[in-house]
């Protein structure tokens, strides 16, 4: 006996044929998420390797509905539909497929951001990868489902040429309006990649001195000793000559301690011995350390004294200063030996 054609051209037996399609793609969407709930979970919280949770993670969900897919898909070729209809549906099948995949390629980003690149930034000493990481996981979201909007299209048979003209003259627009916002992006991964400083250094360029506050991605912010604050456009920083006084190794301290003029050589030779026992006796000095007669000034005899300090912030380097003044004043001061002032000697002559 003739099955009779029903609805669109296909018979019964064709249409439980293609419900039995579907029945079996909801059957097989919950043994795929049963076995790995049950099975492939467990097995991959066992493994040492990261990377298979990552995998699993990213893959579950778009798995199930590329598994359900198929079933629809394979369903449908037992159906007779007209010409359009098929292709219609066809199509409709591949682009679903393409999004499943770009659902699982957006899903395995966030995970290796999460698992492997948020922890590096999270120890990194500056915040500028911080900020620079989410910017840049929003940049690569967006070409991903560009690629998969794109993949689709020409799957289905669109020619994406024009289309990609298109977006590259209005990407062109966009890119001259943006320039300037473009190079303060470049210039701020160049600070990142090269760290000419970081967070809390002490830096003078330019346009000033003072304690970077933050790096961001378009801009940093540097914290005067006036405490106001400069806002300097990356490309400015990139540009500019910059020292860094949080690198240096060792603080250098130049003075000139001026004797009156009537003080003897004797007393000068001893002046210098104290002032270098003085310093090489602070535990926070370093060599080199010269001291040296230096000049005739106008109201002194001028010794020059020389030395450094170990880097450990600018308040050690100002409280060893301190020390090491208020010593030289107290020995100088045992020894009789006068520090010089602007002074001015008159001679009157007297008539006889």
């Amino acid at each position: 006996m003739e099955i009779p054609n029903l609805f669109l051209h296909s018979t019964l037996y064709q249409y439980l044929v293609f419900v039995l399609f579907i029945i079996l793609g909801v059957l097989l969407t919950k043994i795929y998420r049963y076995i790995i709930k049950r099975y492939l979970r467990d097995l991959v919280n066992k493994s040492r390797i990261k990377f298979d949770d990552i995998l699993l993670d990213a893959a579950e969900f778009p798995g199930t509905i590329f598994i359900f897919t198929v079933c629809i898909y394979f369903g449908l070729k037992f159906l007779t539909l007209p010409y359009n209809l098929h292709i219609l549906l066809d199509n409709s099948i591949k682009v679903v497929v393409i999004l499943c995949f770009t659902w699982f390629a957006l899903n395995l980003l966030d995970d290796i951001v999460e698992y492997y690149i948020q922890p590096i930034v999270e120890e990194s000493e500056t915040k500028f990868d911080d900020q620079l990481l989410s910017p840049l996981k929003k940049l690569l979201k967006i070409l991903i489902v560009i690629l998969g909007i794109l993949t689709a299209l020409k799957t289905i048979g669109y020619d994406i040429t024009a289309l990609l003209a298109g977006l590259g003259i209005g990407g062109l627009a966009v890119a001259l309006a943006a320039q300037d916002t473009i190079r303060n992006f470049i210039a701020g991964i160049l600070i990142f990649v090269d760290k000419p400083f970081k967070i809390k250094d002490w830096i003078k360029f330019e346009g000033g001195e003072g304690i970077v506050e933050d790096i961001g991605v378009r801009s940093t912010k540097i914290r005067t000793f006036d405490d106001s604050l400069i806002v300097v456009p990356n490309t400015s920083l990139v540009n500019a000559n910059i020292e860094n006084f949080s690198e240096m190794r060792k603080r250098r301290v130049l003075v000139y301690i001026g004797l009156t003029y009537d003080t003897p050589v004797e007393k000068i030779k001893r002046a210098k011995e104290i002032i270098k026992e003085i310093i090489e006796a602070h535990p926070g000095t370093l060599p080199p350390i010269r001291i040296t007669f230096y000049k005739f000034n106008t109201y002194s005899l001028d010794i020059r004294v020389e030395y450094f300090i170990r880097n450990f912030g600018f308040d050690y380097y100002l409280n060893t200063i301190d020390e090491i003044n208020l010593k030289i004043k107290e020995a100088f001061d045992r020894e009789g030996i006068e520090m010089a002032f602007p002074t001015e000697t008159i001679y009157l002559k007297r008539d006889n």
